[in-house]
């Protein structure tokens, strides 16, 4: 891990590369790593693989998940079996479990009391970190919370889930609801229609997909 916290600190790209030998020494298959944007929102500005860009769009869509909690709560979330999990997270365990990931550790990033964002590492076989490895991870989520830190200020934050929200607001008024309501529809209509969120928002917007046509 020394490694790879010593590139990180260098501002090495986080790049797929940077994320295999990460997931690599904690002994799992892939990471992701996102930011926080808005109560709900999340944009990934870090993965090894599809299946760790597919989990963070998954997490988004349904709103549960180990990442979700650990934005929420701000506490380490570990999922060693995740198709155990159905009553914690009833959608999202069966799908992740659909995308080949049996174990889910979701590290949050956080500045004292401010959450800035998750680490969220998977695995293909199902089973525990060990304690070496769970202080990797801990020591890594340190790493990347200090490099988010320097990069908000040198470029500021950014919410690439712009277009999240502004389909949002147009659902919101198309189905005179308010606003929770509206993303909870988007966010089922993206999942149930197999699609991910930034996909279906861009339709919203692009006047491509009305709401009206499905109440």
């Amino acid at each position: 891990m020394a490694a790879v916290l010593a590139l990180l600190a260098r501002g090495a790209g986080l790049n797929a590369s940077l994320a295999g030998r990460a997931a690599g020494v904690l002994g799992t298959t892939s990471l992701s790593a996102s930011i926080s944007t808005s109560a709900d929102g999340a944009e990934t500005i870090w993965s090894g693989d599809t299946t760790s860009l597919a989990l963070q769009d998954l997490g988004f869509t349904l709103g549960e998940g180990p990442s979700v909690d650990a934005a929420r709560r701000g506490v380490l979330v570990l999922a060693p079996e995740v198709g155990t999990s159905p009553a914690r997270w009833p959608v999202f365990a069966i799908a992740a479990h659909d995308l080949g990931v049996r174990a889910l550790f979701a590290f949050p990033l956080r500045m004292g009391a401010i959450g800035l964002g998750v680490l969220e590492v998977y695995r293909d076989a199902p089973g525990p970190l060990g304690a070496v490895e769970l202080i990797d991870g801990l020591v890594l989520a340190d790493a990347v919370t200090a490099r988010l830190l320097r990069l908000s200020a040198d470029a500021g934050a950014v919410d690439l889930r712009a277009a999240v929200h502004q389909a949002t607001g147009m659902i919101a008024v198309q189905l005179e609801t308010g606003l929770a309501e509206a993303l909870a529809r988007l966010r089922a209509h993206a999942f149930g229609s197999g699609r991910p969120i930034n996909d279906v928002a861009a339709d919203v917007v692009a006047g491509r997909l009305n709401f009206t046509e499905h109440r």
